[in-house]
């Protein structure tokens, strides 16, 4: 059980489990260099083989740390199992 996270020119593309134990630092802290400089981040969540409320809180906090910032925040492929915590929580917008 594990969490990648790759950065290609278009795309942060996450890659396996969202859950408390895979996810163990703030998004933007730890990828602060790769992330420098951009006005648009576009998220690939395609590859997500699950996620829980844990995984949940952690893409609000990035959307939350990206309007901080200013920077305008895209989600792509959203599992439905997020969509149906997302609804469960009353947090569906921030991904629709």
């Amino acid at each position: 059980m594990s969490l990648s996270i790759e950065f290609n020119q278009q795309s942060v593309i996450l890659n396996g489990v969202l859950n408390n134990q895979t996810i163990t630092q703030d998004f933007f802290i730890t990828h602060k260099q790769a992330l420098s400089g951009l006005s648009q981040l576009n998220i690939d969540l395609k590859q997500v083989s699950s996620i829980d409320t844990a995984g949940l809180a952690w893409l609000l906090n990035i959307c939350r740390d990206a309007q901080t910032r200013k920077l305008s925040l895209a989600w792509h492929n959203i599992p439905d199992k997020l969509l149906q915590l997302a609804r469960l929580s009353s947090a569906e917008t921030f991904f629709c």
